[in-house]
């Protein structure tokens, strides 16, 4: 658990990219993991503009550092040594 005293410092956000491939996804995030910046990635579902299809796609956030915060490191820690 976090302290209430200490104060969580959030990565910021230096682009979101809207895709519609795998492929570029993976692209994305093989040149964040060479620059080291962290990613947040959500998927969607969207309807076409005719409405007769849904349309997946990805947004991927840039992030000036890893959004996994130090504490929640340590938690995954400690959960995989038990």
């Amino acid at each position: 658990m976090t302290d209430l005293g200490e104060t969580v410092v959030q990565p910021e956000l230096i682009a979101t990219h809207y895709l519609t491939s795998v492929d570029d996804v993976a692209e994305h995030l093989r040149a964040a993991n060479q620059l080291g910046l962290g990613v947040r990635v959500r998927s969607y579902v969207e309807a076409s503009e005719d409405g007769e299809e849904l349309i997946e796609g990805w947004e991927v956030e840039l992030l000036t550092s890893s959004p996994l915060q130090e504490a929640e490191a340590a938690e995954i820690e400690a959960a995989e040594e038990e």
